[in-house]
């Protein structure tokens, strides 16, 4: 430590091996990083905080800047914290960064230092610096810095562990917040705890409900009153779990809600009675919140009796496509002729969907434009639709969750139209009324934040990385060349695309030879700055497009 603090304040060429200055020798790094849609660094995944903090790229010589990285919007009980270097390159040996928290010695950095996290600091402060200091010649990309962890727990906390609730017995208590202490549980008996959910259109209605165990249906009678059966039992630490889910998530606490519901349009019913609370989701089919609808999705699963299922039938009745039905006086044909019920489940034919109490949403498999989809079932959409989630999501956005089958050529934006096939022509993707259009010869689009740029005349001893991941839907980079200067054969303008799991540079520029409309397939993709020891020329600005 106290030689790297001399070569700070003296002359750092002469505390370090001396620079190896060959002419024609660059950094022969690869990219700083690989493409990833998220995903945590650390272990304790609820303990961190994204920021971005960088330093220029490339940064320059005799630099001694300080990097404010901002810690008051840490918890209030966070005592301890670290940071996340994505990228951290810097010349070896010479040009140094320093982690430098109040009240605790700094940290130090120098070379090549990717997905490195700092050791931990106590906070005493509402920021930390980062402090980057640089001799007289050669420069690399720098740092960024994209994550902060924390440690810490709730204080004045009383020293009392409450025991958890009884086997038969379920907690209602919501999860307490961050620093806030642990929640006193709140045991309800889980025999008494009843769960419903009802679908209504117009006059008729079908409900499900459990007491416990104990599994019910209701439906339309002979005359049009409700009747309610007992046909069998369900899952009942599937139930707790779901009870337990939805008290921890604090929806039990909020009271519910009762939104309007179109006129004609199906309303959708989720209601909880269960120690002393009667709480109901009212809303139209498809409009609940996210937390409730994946509630109503993983009950619905609980009354199915096959594969995935939580539901046992009981003394006369007999599982039949995924539902409970009597055995007696439901004796239906042979006869292939498929139907959708209501719940998103194909029918052999509509006797089957009627012994089962369920309505038919139309004739024919289900699985078209409309149609339930996902949820915990795995519902199916038919070849030549695929399942929607929610705008331009379509693939599932977590497990059991529940869309709407739509037509494969269907689009809420350009991009989700790649997925097809498309002429053998220059062209772009366009949605137009919700459908999938090829536009030939379509404009190539900006890069946002694309241009890449040098100084003009550049530096010796340069190597820096420009981050350049296209749109969702973007097929090919190109890049646009507004100026191009090099030293010929050792400083050069380097093209980098991610392909099978890997980065490969395709293309290399020096001299006056910038890029020249090369297309460059792909999404994901670096542009890299790197120069020699010796002789500079006047560098290049380019421009980054996609289509």
């Amino acid at each position: 430590m106290l030689r790297v603090a001399s070569c700070l304040l003296l002359a750092l060429a002469a505390c370090g091996p001396s620079k190896d200055l060959t002419k024609g020798v660059v950094d022969d790094s690869t990219p700083p990083d690989v493409p990833r849609e998220s995903g945590g660094k650390a272990d304790g995944v609820d303990h961190t905080v994204a920021i971005n903090v960088q330093s220029p790229h490339p940064y320059s010589n005799r630099m001694n800047q300080v990097f404010a990285v901002p810690l008051a919007d840490l918890p209030s009980c966070a005592t301890d914290a670290r940071l996340h270097f994505r990228v951290l390159r810097t010349e070896a040996d010479y040009d140094h960064v320093a982690v430098e928290p109040v009240g605790a010695d700094p940290q130090w950095f120098d070379g090549t230092h990717d997905d490195t996290w700092t050791e931990w600091f106590p906070l005493a402060s509402d920021h930390v610096d980062v402090r980057l200091d640089t001799d007289s010649s050669i420069t690399r990309h720098g740092f960024e810095i994209d994550t902060i962890e924390w440690d810490g727990a709730p204080a004045g906390c009383p020293q009392v562990r409450f025991p958890p609730c009884a086997a038969d017995q379920i907690d209602l208590a919501p999860t307490p917040g961050t620093c806030e202490c642990p929640a006193v549980p709140q045991c309800a008996p889980l025999a008494d705890v009843v769960v419903r959910f009802e679908t209504a259109i117009g006059r008729n209605h079908h409900a499900r409900h459990t007491l416990g165990a104990r599994a019910f249906d209701t439906h339309p009678g002979p005359t049009d009153a409700l009747v309610t059966t007992e046909i069998g039992t369900v899952d009942l630490a599937r139930v707790r779990s779901f009870v337990r889910r939805a008290a921890a998530d604090g929806l039990l606490a909020t009271g519910g809600y009762d939104r309007a519901v179109t006129p004609g349009a199906q309303r959708d019913e989720l209601a909880f009675q269960v120690g002393g609370l009667d709480v109901h989701f009212v809303a139209e089919a498809g409009q609940h919140d996210p937390e409730v609808q994946a509630l109503i999705a993983d009950f619905e699963a609980l009354f199915a009796c096959d594969a995935g299922g939580g539901l046992a039938c009981g003394t006369g009745f007999s599982c039949s496509d995924g539902a409970c039905v009597e055995d007696a006086g439901c004796v239906c044909p042979a006869q292939f002729d498929p139907v959708c019920g209501v719940n998103g489940r194909t029918f052999s034919n509509a006797c089957h969907a009627g012994c089962a109490n369920i309505a038919v949403a139309h004739a024919g498999a289900c699985g078209i434009t409309g149609d339930s989809c996902g949820t915990l079932f795995g519902l199916p959409c038919q070849d030549g639709y695929r399942c929607r989630y929610d705008a331009s999501v379509f693939e599932a956005p977590f497990p059991d969750a529940g869309g709407a089958c739509v037509a494969t050529n269907y689009c809420d934006a350009p991009g989700d139209c790649t997925h097809l096939a498309h002429p053998a022509v220059l062209g772009s993707w366009a949605c137009e009324a919700n459908a999938c259009a090829w536009k030939a010869g379509a404009p190539w689009k900006p890069v946002t934040n694309g241009r890449f740029e040098t100084a003009h005349p550049y530096a010796n001893g340069t190597s820096v990385w420009k981050q350049v991941y296209l749109p969702a839907e973007a097929q090919a980079l190109r890049l646009v060349t507004a100026s191009f200067a090099l030293e010929r054969d050792y400083d050069y303008l380097e093209v980098w695309t991610y392909q099978a799991g890997a980065w490969v540079r395709v293309a290399r520029y020096t001299g006056t030879q910038g890029p020249g409309g090369e297309e460059f397939a792909g999404r994901y993709h670096y542009l890299r700055f790197v120069s020699d020891s010796s002789i500079v020329d006047q560098g290049f600005r380019v421009d980054a497009e996609w289509r």
